[in-house]
């Protein structure tokens, strides 16, 4: 198998599968939870524990496909001032720094849940470990790094194409 379909699957269909499945658990969490309310006078006190938690990990593979498909917020201020061709130079430097803070959360992250589980801390309602939903970081972490990986990767081959394009006109 291609290393390019690997990623595409990777990228494309497993972030977007877990961000579906994310954002289905949070609907049904949050309507059962009103619907208690309304129906029952009780609230569910799991629901916000659970529906934060997937919140972070749901922004975070969103992030990542963002910035693979050159979709996310970005200071176009600065960059619109400079020239288009500039534009698959920017598309490296975006995805160095979008890679750099993938990093970071996946290095801090990582602290973050090992401090978790030597405290063996649990969360309030659920009495889950707070490591699971912990975990959500790094694993968004690691995924933006992959999508920047993507960018760059993008980038690189659009430079290889403007460069032999250049080769073939001389």
């Amino acid at each position: 198998m291609k290393a390019s379909k690997i990623w595409r699957i990777l990228s494309d269909y497993i972030f977007s599968i877990v961000g579906v499945i994310g954002l289905a658990v949070m609907l049904a969490v949050a309507f059962g939870n009103v619907l208690s309310r309304y129906v029952l006078p009780v609230s569910w006190a799991f629901t916000e524990e659970l529906t934060c938690g997937l919140f972070i990990l749901v922004s975070m593979l969103g992030a990542a496909l963002a910035v693979k498909d050159e979709k996310a917020m970005g200071i176009s201020l600065i960059t619109d001032h400079f020239p288009k061709s500039w534009n698959k130079y920017m598309l490296i430097i975006h995805g160095l720094f979008s890679g750099f803070f993938g990093f970071l959360l996946l290095r801090y992250g990582i602290d973050m849940v090992k401090s978790e589980l030597r405290l063996k801390m649990k969360t309030a309602a659920l009495q889950w470990p707070e490591a699971i939903f912990g975990s959500f970081i790094p694993i968004g972490g690691a995924a933006l790094m992959i999508g920047s990986l993507g960018l760059i990767i993008k980038g690189v081959s659009e430079i290889r194409k403007a460069h032999s394009k250049k080769g073939g006109e001389a």
